[in-house]
């Protein structure tokens, strides 16, 4: 069912993108390969990663990834980018393993008497 989603993500916007916007006047082709590129690999394969992850951990613990990018984004802007880090951003990337904590926890078995 990837297919149907990413098929259902591109036709909303082409109904809606024609009430706010004219058609081009040129259309260029050298962009065309490099967007294709970045919606079958990028798009679709991390489509296919995620339903393969929600099949083999469960979609609790799938769904974990996505609070993840975020503190990954940071730490790769820092080290990669040279971004300032503000004294705020530790104590949020510590927030999102804390919340997530709780929800990777099984629930206690009560012992019947």
């Amino acid at each position: 069912m990837p297919s149907v989603r990413l098929l259902l993500g591109t036709a909303q916007p082409a109904l809606v993108t024609p009430l706010f916007t004219s058609a081009p006047s040129s259309f260029p082709l050298v962009p065309l390969p490099a967007v294709t590129a970045l919606g079958a690999l990028g798009t679709g394969a991390a489509c296919l990663v995620q339903y393969g992850l929600v099949a083999e951990v469960g979609p609790t613990t799938a769904r974990m990834v996505t609070y993840f990018i975020p503190v990954i984004a940071t730490a790769a802007g820092v080290a990669l980018l040279d971004e300032r880090l503000d004294r705020n951003t530790p104590a949020g990337a510590l927030v999102v393993p804390a919340g997530a904590a709780p929800a990777q926890s099984r629930p206690r078995r009560r012992s019947q008497a």
